[in-house]
């Protein structure tokens, strides 16, 4: 086993940040990659800058050589292809199992009964659907900006490290929270370590519950019942822990102890693999909890990530901060991309982001998941199931909804309009 999987940091060692990072990146801006350094570290190297304590010559250190070998093998690979929108490169996941990043995934979507289009919204039962100005009401017309960035935001430079642990599921459903609790006039922290230990998960919905795995919605669901700790109180361990939360039923009975207290109304799913709704919900409300195919994201490092197939497995949780273009210094066309917040740490890719390249079309553009019960299933769900958009980025997403009035943080996200 690597020694402290959760505690690794992430360093990056091939390339330096220049003006394609994406803190730079805006509609007026270039999206070019950066010109990755053919100098990557030896391992006896790697090692040292990240503090592994495999004993030299033994039957893991060979093994993790091996591992690393072949990826620095990947990445130049990868960087050797001209017409590239991205740069892999090396970094704390450079010499884990594919089993072990695949824990980095807890996260695997929702069970929905049937795939429909229409949104589902949840609210707190003494408030009526029509305080709601629910997404698919919008109406048809609204010119929406070109970028939208949310990054202005405190906690956008507040980004979890999840470890070991396959917890992004509830490291992004306390991070859709606090953003948009910072939005509305609420701002505080959540604690994903809360959601991890006391969620309930008995239909299994991506995973069995805790490190192995849960859903943003149930984690939603949870607060809306229960209220959540700030993550000062109960911070984050990356473990399976024991509830030390009061039971729902007590809460409950105690008034403004559910997720009312903290100014949140409800939460909402948006229509599955439709494109439109989800740039709405940018543009109306704030960040928004997606989920993603990241299997392939391991050694990214800068640029606009391009290379998950239609065909993939969804199951991993992220946040989307936003969208943009770009004119792309190579080719001179015109990209546009997702911004979107990882759980990995701010030495992975641009500062913990990655930019997924967005397309007109990608509603269109879409696969089936033929491993669902890899991903998005719970027990008895479907076999397959349709997924669109780059990483299958529009095929499963929510957002809790706040009181307040959340003008003055708009004001700043559609600046670059």
């Amino acid at each position: 086993m690597m020694a402290s999987r959760c505690q690794v940091f992430f360093v990056v060692l091939c390339v330096a940040l220049t003006d394609g990072s994406l803190l730079q990146a805006s509609g007026k801006g270039r999206v070019g990659v950066r010109h990755a350094s053919p100098d990557l570290p030896h391992f006896a190297s790697f090692v040292d800058s990240f503090r592994r304590s495999y004993e030299v010559g033994s039957e893991e250190y060979e093994h993790r050589h091996a591992l690393y070998d072949s990826r620095v093998a990947e990445v130049r690979r990868h960087n050797a292809n001209k017409g590239r929108r991205w740069n892999a490169g090396v970094n704390a996941l450079s010499d884990w199992t594919e089993i072990e990043l695949s824990g980095l995934q807890g996260w695997k979507g929702g069970k929905r009964a049937t795939a429909g289009s229409s949104s589902e919204a949840h609210f707190a039962s003494s408030r009526p659907h029509s305080d709601m100005r629910l997404i698919q009401d919008v109406k048809n017309g609204t010119t929406l900006p070109k970028d939208i960035s949310w990054l202005h935001l405190d906690m956008s430079n507040q980004i979890q490290d999840q470890g070991a642990c396959g917890s992004c599921w509830a490291v992004s459903a306390a991070a859709v929270l606090q953003a948009h609790a910072e939005i509305y006039g609420h701002a505080r922290t959540f604690s994903a370590q809360e959601l991890v230990s006391c969620v309930s998960n008995p239909q299994h919905c991506g995973g069995t519950g805790g490190c192995q795995g849960a859903t943003v919605e149930l984690a939603l669901e949870y607060v809306m019942k229960n209220s959540l700790a700030d993550e000062t109180e109960t911070p984050y361990l990356g473990q399976d822990k024991v509830c030390a939360a009061k039971k729902a039923a007590t809460l409950l009975a105690t008034s403004g102890s559910d997720g009312t207290s903290l100014g949140m109304k409800g939460w909402e799913t948006l229509p599955q693999n439709q494109y439109e709704p989800l740039l709405q919900a940018l543009y109306d409300w704030g960040p928004v909890a997606v989920s993603v195919a990241a299997g392939k994201w391991s050694q990214y490092i800068d640029g606009i990530f391009d290379d998950c197939a239609k065909d993939e497995v969804i199951g991993h949780a992220v946040l989307l901060m936003g969208y943009g273009e770009g004119t792309n210094a190579e080719s001179g066309k015109i990209e546009k991309y997702w911004t979107i917040r990882n759980s990995w740490g701010t030495g992975w890719g641009e500062k913990g982001y990655i930019r997924l390249l967005r397309r007109d079309d990608e509603a269109s553009q879409c696969g089936v998941d033929h491993q669902p019960e890899e991903g998005t299933g719970c027990d008895g769900g479907p076999k397959e199931v349709t997924v669109c958009g780059m990483c299958g980025i529009l095929y499963d997403s929510s957002l809790p909804h706040f009181d307040g009035d959340g003008s003055a943080a708009k004001a700043l996200a559609f600046s670059a309009r």
